[in-house]
């Protein structure tokens, strides 16, 4: 495949392993992945590729489940060379490879509130904008400005949220098109009101989550009951009684049962698996369709 990529100055791996990159410690390699220098490299990329090779983006490894058969065509992995951020004023503007933890300590210093949550949330920027990743009552779209993608064919573009049509745990890219960056719109604020909020959501995530195994974050979406209840998805799942169901090394959380844990050498067949059972049983006892949060996404 190397042969029918384009020439970059960024770096091309063959048999990519990426287990090692998601947060779950799960999944095959990649025939290829590919790290830009910069910007302009990722353009020059898009630009020269094949239609018949596909890609995809792979920030820092959250809310991912990487089947055992590994990824085919390219991975791109932009942590390296589009992690910038830059504060200017009450705007924040974020490379797509840059944390969300990132954004939310820069606003912290120069006394910017509204990116606090951010600091809860495990993931690269661009997938939070993918995503549009929320917790503790606010969402990516709340306090976005505008945002900067590449389209399938290189070309740079700045677009409103409201052209991503974002929703709960949704946004609309175009097709091909990558998130590179995104300015975000705060307001002043305390910086000692600020750190201790951050503190605060810290501290609630390390005693609520099992931050101390491989997980991808939240698996399934929240639920909306029949009678316009909203519901978390971990009530739903306890009150099926899935808490700690397990399948190989694949667990539901004890501590918190909308995470999904690797306790060794869970494959992403046990995940699958364990995945099915909870939705069958959920269905079954509860007479609730759950929505998958985490994405599946490689070859069986």
């Amino acid at each position: 495949m190397l042969k029918k990529l384009p020439q970059v100055r960024g770096r091309y791996t063959e048999n990519a392993p990426l287990a090692r990159l998601t947060t779950i410690k799960v999944g095959g390699p990649a025939d290829v992945m590919f790290e830009p220098v910069d910007l302009a490299d990722l353009q020059v990329f898009l630009k020269g590729l094949p239609e018949d090779i596909p890609y995809i983006v792979i920030g820092e490894g959250s809310n991912l489940m990487l089947r055992d058969g590994g990824i085919r065509g390219v991975v791109i992995r932009m942590d390296k060379a589009l992690n910038d951020v830059q504060v200017n004023g009450l705007e924040i503007t974020a490379g797509a490879g840059a944390t969300g933890g990132k954004v939310a300590r820069a606003a912290r210093e120069h006394s910017l509130k509204g990116a606090e949550f951010l600091c809860g949330i495990p993931g690269s920027v661009g997938g939070a904008l993918k995503m549009n990743a929320g917790a503790y009552g606010h969402e990516t779209v709340d306090i976005l400005k505008e945002v900067q993608i590449v389209t399938q064919k290189g070309e740079l573009q700045t677009l409103s949220p409201k052209a991503l049509n974002f929703a709960y745990r949704h946004s609309e890219l175009p097709k091909g098109a990558l998130f590179v960056g995104a300015t975000f719109k705060l307001e002043q604020g305390d910086k000692e009101e600020i750190r201790n909020r951050m503190r605060e959501i810290n501290k609630n995530r390390a005693t609520s989550q099992p931050l101390n195994m491989p997980s991808s974050g939240s698996w399934f979406k929240n639920v909306m009951l029949e009678d316009g209840t909203k519901k978390h998805a971990w009530q739903v799942v306890s009150e099926a009684g899935c808490r700690g169901m397990r399948v190989g090394d694949a667990q539901v959380s004890v501590k918190h049962c909308n995470f999904f844990v690797n306790l060794g050498e869970a494959t992403a067949k046990d995940m699958q698996t364990l995945t099915e059972h909870v939705e069958a049983q959920v269905l079954e006892r509860l007479g609730v369709q759950l929505e998958r949060e985490v994405r599946f996404v490689g070859e069986d």
